[in-house]
């Protein structure tokens, strides 16, 4: 056997035996992240495409070395699709990675082997076989075939793009992985350049020197795996970071056009895409849209409320990118889901200015929203009631009776008048409306309407019916300075109606002509 083919077979039986080992070891890290297991099989199909190889210069007779041929082609065509995965894994793109991707990339390897096995049959892959010698030494030699041009432009292509995604990856995140990354791409750059080298018809006789190269980059991967645990530790990148936060995440350009999102952004936003404005994504009329357009040197903090039935409460923090912190480049949008806090905080509110017994307006409460609609240009009423013989209720049924009179009477009223009344429990039975006014006959008929409601509702407690009735004090802004004054005219009002013999509505009036006099109207029945 000449001495440059028995170089060759060594050279690259240790190539095969280096690949074996590295398998190995990814087999035994199998589970730190998916790239490991797309390294075990790219060991193993150079493994086989190094020992195949070795096996058929070996072989002294033609018929061994085709079989020997398509052994080595059990591997050599998969490690091309392998590494392109592996890169894909390693830089973060394996989101586009599935079972149909997976199919498409082994595809004409499968192919490759099917028709090398086959070739004797119909020669697309090898066109004529046959042997040629280096010093008595028999080498196979081939003419391509229509499908080994396929084969090889698909070989060159998938590890081309493998290359440019490192590079691209490298150079735009500028990552501190520099070792792993070199050693990546110098795993990717040397059998191209070998194979180039070989079709250049620049190797002894036509022998490959790719298996033998690869005894290099072996041996790169398995310092690489020693002194920096590559790909045994899975690689943080930008893409994992963001879709793995609970919150949403957006990132827009500086011209505000959506650059990237997370799967939580899709779930708050189920229509957002790339390339999109982010007026269309968040919507003409959102208040977040002007603070994206003002967000320049500092993060501000907004918050979002979503839904109608079922609402849901987002701190909102936009913040700027910079480039080389310096010029802001883009603008980040992060979601953090409040509800839970949102709705309990809005809880504490609504226990804050709640009658507890009622679930309506507390005193505290209603007289702030009285002072804010006083001190407004329109028209203000006010309509204090409180329910007749209510210490007879409490006495004959029960403090219980009354309680539930009270929150059958507050009841009532809720159902019975539009959110713009503010209606409160004052004390003890007594309850206050108050209401801009667009007209005294409105207001009159809203107090009676009322009083009719409660006459005509009795209570049923504990199997009794309870008859229930209320007298009412009605008052309007005018000559009143104050809010004061406004309760004090209608509770002269409500003392009229009680006076008139209760279940009766009672207005007060003030002439012109003399200050300070208090007339009680006729009641309204």
């Amino acid at each position: 056997m000449d001495q440059i083919v028995r170089i060759f077979i060594v050279l690259i039986t240790m190539s095969g035996a280096l690949h074996v080992l590295l398998a190995i070891i990814a087999f035994m890290n199998r589970q730190a992240f998916e790239g490991t297991r797309t390294f075990l099989w790219f060991s193993s199909f150079t493994a086989i495409y190094a020992f195949g190889y070795a096996l058929s210069l070996s072989s002294t007779t033609l018929e061994g070395m085709k079989f020997w041929t398509a052994v080595q082609y059990a591997g050599m065509p998969f490690s091309a699709p392998a590494t392109l995965i592996l890169v894909l894994q390693y830089i973060g793109l394996d989101k586009h990675l599935n079972r149909k991707t997976y199919f498409l990339y082994y595809l004409i390897p499968v192919i490759s082997l099917v028709m090398v096995s086959t070739n004797d049959f119909h020669h697309l892959f090898y066109q004529n076989v046959y042997l040629d010698y280096l010093n008595e030494t028999a080498i196979m030699q081939i003419t391509a075939g229509q499908w080994y041009l396929i084969h090889g432009a698909y070989t060159f292509g998938t590890l081309a793009i493998a290359f440019i995604l490192l590079l691209i990856n490298w150079f735009k995140s500028k990552a501190n992985r520099t070792i792993q990354m070199s050693i990546l791409i110098t795993g990717v750059l040397v059998p191209i350049i070998t194979a180039f080298i070989y079709l250049l018809g620049l190797t002894p006789t036509g022998l490959d020197p790719v298996p033998i190269m690869m005894i290099f980059t072996s041996s790169l991967y398995l310092y690489a795996i020693i002194s920096t645990k590559f790909l045994l530790v899975p690689p943080i990148v930008k893409d994992s970071i963001i879709e793995s936060m609970g919150d949403a995440v957006v990132v827009l350009d500086q011209t505000y056009y959506v650059k990237d999102f997370n799967q939580s952004a899709r779930q708050l936003y189920p229509h957002i895409r790339i390339g999109e404005h982010i007026a269309s994504v968040v919507g003409l009329d959102s208040h977040l849209l002007p603070l994206v357009k003002k967000i320049n040197t500092k993060t501000v903090i907004a918050e979002l409320e979503k839904g109608e039935e079922h609402k849901e409460y987002y701190q909102v923090k936009l913040s700027p990118i910079r480039n080389n912190n310096v010029s802001p480049v883009g603008i980040t949008m992060v979601y953090m889901n409040i509800t839970e806090q949102k709705k309990e905080q809005l809880n504490l509110t609504r226990l804050a200015y709640t009658d507890i017994l009622t679930q309506i307006y507390n005193r505290a409460y209603v007289l702030q929203k009285a002072e804010e609609m006083f001190t407004s240009q329109q028209d203000m009423a006010i309509i204090l009631f409180d329910i007749d013989y209510f210490k007879k209720i409490n006495d004959t049924y029960g403090h219980l009776a009354g309680d539930e009179a009270l929150k059958h009477i507050a009841a009532l009223c809720k159902k019975s008048i539009h959110n713009e009344i503010v209606l409160g429990r004052y004390g003890g039975e007594e309850f206050i409306l108050f209401l801009y006014n667009d007209g005294l006959n409105e207001v009159l008929t809203l107090a009676n309407r009322l009083r009719r409601l409660i006459d005509e509702s009795p209570l049923f407690f504990n199997g009794i019916l309870i008859k229930l009735s209320a007298s009412f004090g009605v008052a309007i802004k005018e000559h009143h300075r104050s809010v004061e004054e406004l309760i004090e005219a209608a509770d002269y009002a409500l003392y009229g109606a009680k006076n008139e013999g209760r279940n009766t509505v009672c207005l007060h009036v003030e002439e012109k002509k003399y200050k300070n006099v208090l007339k009680i109207s006729t009641p309204i029945i």
